[in-house]
């Protein structure tokens, strides 16, 4: 009998989280761009960035804690990997552009398509992805043998890049393009995971949420001063702050299970064998399908936009109602593919 590998409850709560930070961000933008800029409705809307921006961060970070520091056979891991990503793709995909086609009247010529496949707004996610994936065999092996010295190394000249992208201070002939980009959050959520830092783990919760808030209130201050920092993800801010979140998760999972704190253990374990805690766990097992499948709610709603002016109303009151409506449809379609043998493949859980 092949034992089930039991899953790592802090990462559920990261996974979870994530996915409803994509869901903040994809549904305010569009209470933002039509609202006056820099009116009380305009900067509430856009201030649901400040979580959504973490949403990409934390599932790449997830995935790197997941995938490196193993030995992997080529033909199996990528197997595995790339049906897992690409066989609910290509199906929602195909759904979206018939959604698009016959509920939206878009173009429907092999550009068109091609634009939809490839340069839709989310799906960016999903390529990036699929390239990451294509590095993690030459990566892995070289975390698994240099350890957390070697991740170390990757992750100072990593952040050297983002404040270079920032205050350019590298001259150009020194190209450090190999360990820029996204991958960096692979490592990241790899050291992030497996590293025992000095400090206690009371004083990691500390740090950590610290971390969080210092690093929200920057993020905040460049949302409302609409300050410019290029591709935002490969800038500083959102490593420290995914960083903060993703270490208070651990460590408050760490100081639960090991009993140190009487107060933390009770909640902790009241979420994790509760109803929400089986409710975390579907949201995690369903966030990709969800990925996949969230737009076609927002489009639902972008339809309704054009005769009733959605996105023109009081964003305190319509952006949580759409963000439940886009979050509850998109889970409960995926929850049903995924109960529905012949549809599961499709689900992406």
């Amino acid at each position: 009998m092949v034992l089930k590998k039991e899953r790592i409850f802090y990462l559920d709560e990261i996974r979870a989280l994530a996915i409803i930070f994509v869901i903040f961000i994809h549904v305010s933008k569009w209470f933002a761009w039509a609202e006056t800029p820099n009116t009380l409705y305009c900067n509430f809307s856009s201030s649901f960035a400040v979580l959504g921006d973490l949403g990409v961060p934390l599932f790449f970070m997830i995935s790197g804690a997941l995938l490196l520091d193993r030995d992997y056979e080529f033909k199996s891991f990528f197997k595995r990997r790339f049906s897992r990503i690409f066989v609910p793709f290509v199906f929602w995909m195909a759904v979206v552009i018939l959604f698009k086609v016959f509920l939206m009247d878009h173009a429907y010529g092999f550009d068109d398509i091609m634009n939809i496949i490839f340069k839709e707004g989310y799906v960016w996610f999903i390529w990036t992805l699929a390239g990451l994936y294509l590095f993690i065999p030459v990566l892995s092996p070289f975390i698994k043998k240099f350890k957390f010295k070697g991740a170390e190394y990757f992750l100072i000249i990593w952040i050297i890049t983002f404040f270079s992208n920032v205050f350019h201070f590298i001259p150009p002939k020194i190209n450090l393009t190999y360990f820029s980009g996204f991958l960096g959050y692979f490592v990241l959520g790899w050291y992030l995971s497996n590293k025992e830092f000095k400090w206690s783990d009371k004083a990691m919760i500390a740090i950590s949420s610290i971390m969080f808030l210092v690093f929200t209130g920057i993020h905040l201050y460049v949302i409302l001063y609409s300050i410019d920092l290029g591709n935002f993800y490969l800038t500083p801010i959102p490593v420290f702050q995914a960083s903060g979140l993703y270490l208070f998760l651990r460590y408050s999972a760490k100081i639960a299970e090991s009993g140190e704190g009487s107060l933390i253990s009770k909640i902790y374990f009241g979420i994790k064998y509760s109803k929400l805690g089986k409710l975390i766990l579907s949201l995690s097992l369903c966030s990709y399908g969800i990925y996949l499948t969230h737009y076609l709610f927002i489009w639902g709603f972008q339809i309704l936009d054009e005769t009733y002016n959605l996105f023109l109303r009081n964003p305190f009151k319509w952006i949580p109602f759409m963000i439940l409506v886009v979050l509850m449809g998109s889970w409960a379609l995926i929850w049903i593919f995924s109960k529905i043998p012949s549809l599961k493949k499709f689900s992406g859980t």
